[in-house]
């Protein structure tokens, strides 16, 4: 056989065998097509794998892409691409209902998202919101009313560290040791749930809420999660303004870096353990670890549990020169911000007139 009818058949064996390639893959694509398309959004069956009962709580505020995580982290569904791609598909998901479910791991697409839009409930839970800037002992104070745990047990369990949470060991030891990180939200709550557990439920949803790109935020500016915490609590507690938020976060990083106390009313209140709409010039003697009148830098810990929005200030200040700020609107809770000393006297007496 000559060199060219060599080189000529080697070269169709080549072609062969990279059309066979070719074949297989687009066959092994549209395998994985029909898969991803498919209302089967489990393949336990298959696998021959056991049927078993899924319990998954869905919490108020809950996204399809967040439902979609839950369902897959718990084994119910095996891609959470799969379901959100279905419920686009399908237009499902405007239904959904927060709540305790039962699922399991043979149910179809279509079946999920019929429990998931029943809004099912264990008769015997109970509903708790939590509201953003709720103190720890306003919470144990809550929780004691709805008849689950005793305030005792309740702070009892936010003293401890009895939880299998990363951010837990990096806490300094303090009183209220949790205080900052019960988020706020709605929750559902079983009547057989121990203080431990209603704890652990909300930390969890702490840890779900500042996630990877929250922690990657905070330690681009320096920043341990406490810390992040701690100047998301001081927001909350004086930002009613929405608008702000990222204001308010700048004042606090300025005056750190001036070496400026921070000087915030609210943790005058926190400190004193009173809600009250005014802080008198005596009040800001107290010699307490959360007043920023009376210590330098951060308080000693959190002056209550922030919301989503006031963490995600702390640690995204807007760019300011800002080192003071005023309340000028009593309606919004607007206020007015300057670098200027003498502007601020002016505001504050702008502020107390509108109180007489």
């Amino acid at each position: 056989m000559s060199k060219e009818k060599k080189k000529s058949r080697a070269g169709l064996i080549i072609l062969l065998v990279v059309l066979a390639i070719i074949v297989a893959g687009v066959a092994i694509g549209i395998i994985k097509i029909r898969q991803f398309t498919s209302f089967q959004v489990n393949s336990a069956r298959d696998r021959g794998e056991a049927q078993t009962e899924i319990s998954v709580t869905i919490d108020e505020g809950d996204t399809v892409r967040d439902i979609a995580s839950k369902l897959s982290e718990n084994g119910v569904i095996d891609s959470s691409l799969q379901f959100i791609y279905l419920c686009k598909r399908e237009g499902e998901g405007a239904n959904f209902q927060p709540g305790d479910y039962t699922f399991n791991n043979y149910m179809d697409f279509n079946e999920i998202c019929d429990v998931l839009k029943s809004g099912r409930v264990d008769d015997e839970q109970v509903t708790v919101t939590i509201k953003e800037g709720a103190w720890l002992t306003e919470i144990a104070n809550q929780f004691a009313e709805t008849g689950l745990v005793t305030y005792d047990e309740f702070m009892e369990a936010c003293n401890s560290r009895d939880y299998d949470y990363d951010f837990i060991a990096d806490i300094p030891d303090r009183d209220n040791l949790l205080e900052g990180y019960l988020f706020p939200d709605t929750y559902y709550f079983s009547t057989d749930m121990t203080a431990h557990d209603i704890v652990d439920k909300m930390l969890a949803r702490f840890d779900e809420v500042f996630d990877v790109s929250l922690k990657g935020a905070a330690q681009t500016r320096g920043l341990t999660v406490d810390e992040a915490v701690i100047v998301a609590s001081l927001i909350e507690s004086e930002a009613r303004y929405p608008e702000d938020r990222g204001k308010i976060s700048s004042v606090i990083y300025n005056r750190l870096n001036a070496g400026m106390k921070l000087q915030m009313d609210a943790s005058v209140l926190y400190a004193l353990g009173e809600r009250r709409d005014r802080v008198y010039y005596a009040d800001l003697e107290v010699e307490d670890g959360h007043n920023t009148y009376y210590v330098d830098g951060l308080p000693v810990g959190p002056i209550g549990n922030p919301g989503k929005d006031c963490l995600q200030a702390a640690v995204s200040p807007e760019d300011t020169d800002y080192l003071y700020y005023v309340v000028e609107n009593m309606d919004t809770g607007e206020h007015y911000f300057t670098s200027d000393y003498n502007d601020f006297l002016a505001a504050s007496e702008r502020y107390k007139s509108s109180l007489d």
